[in-house]
């Protein structure tokens, strides 16, 4: 491996350096109009809205927020529906999920609760993980739920000062899930070119070496304790409480997402609701 050298790029941000200006774009109302069009003309206000998007993901902070879809009145698969096409204009969306909505379900996996999620990567189910992730946000918790990202540029450069020693470990390998015939192994921090690629995740990191019978070692801990705790520096991350029609788009693969724990309002009113897209 070539020594590590940090990253000089807007991505490498701290959460506390941020203001809104450098994230939020509100949406204009051409392009409100325009998603109520029909889909099947061409809208050069929702390419033009792309362009601003694309521009800020991938030369820019490496995430935006349009606000003010026009969600209110619509279902939640209409909603799915008008983050889908603005996916479409963005890249190439993946197949709509069955689960593509976040709300609290029994027997479901972490990400289906109201507990905090730490900042982590999407692995998804398939042998790579998406370039980009878009949550529009449908409702609000009645409390907490405020988004929370990180950079995971911001982090690689924060090990190089702190602890240069678990950066070595963490270019190699580790396994982050399993599937049908393929294994997802790939390391934390990867090089392509100039580009720093991040994939973190530590509760699946643990579970898929469990799965593998490879369990983790002394220095694989350390190595990823190292990023947990820059990534419990609330200097280090940015929070977004997503209002209703907030649509977040990430680069997944450097910046970093989570969560605070919520409280849904009692019934019979609607929980809380995000609508997931990934794209490559």
């Amino acid at each position: 491996m070539t020594e590590p050298v940090p990253v000089e790029a807007p991505t490498a941000w701290h959460g506390d350096a941020l203001s809104e200006s450098d994230w939020l774009i509100p949406l204009p109302p051409a392009c409100s109009r325009a998603l109520d069009g029909p889909r099947e003309h061409p809208a050069p206000e929702l390419a033009e809205l792309a362009t601003r998007v694309t521009r800020r993901v991938r030369n820019g902070r490496g995430f935006v927020v349009i606000r003010g879809l026009p969600v209110g009145g619509r279902t939640d698969q209409e909603c799915a529906e008008l983050c889908h096409r603005l996916a479409a204009s963005l890249g190439t969306p993946w197949p709509a999920e069955p689960g593509g909505f976040i709300t609290v379900a029994d027997n479901a996996g972490l990400g289906r609760t109201n507990l905090a999620l730490t900042p982590h990567t999407d692995r998804t189910p398939a042998p790579h993980p998406p370039k980009l992730l878009g949550l529009l946000s449908v409702r609000p918790a009645a409390l907490g739920g405020d988004t929370l990202l990180a950079s995971g540029h911001a982090v690689h450069n924060r090990l190089l000062t702190e602890a240069p020693w678990a950066l070595p470990r963490l270019y190699q390998d580790f396994h982050f899930g399993r599937g049908a015939g393929f294994d997802r192994i790939r390391p934390v921090f990867q090089r392509h070119g100039a580009e720093l690629r991040v994939h973190y995740n530590r509760r699946g990191i643990e579970r898929a070496h469990h799965e593998a019978g490879a369990p983790l070692t002394p220095d694989d801990h350390a190595a990823l304790d190292a990023v947990d705790r820059i990534l419990s520096d609330p200097r280090i991350l940015l929070r977004i409480p997503l209002h209703p029609g907030d649509l977040l788009w990430l680069d997944n693969t450097a910046v970093l997402h989570g969560r605070t724990a919520f409280t849904d309002p009692p019934a019979p009113s609607a929980p809380r609701c995000l609508t997931r897209v990934w794209a490559d």
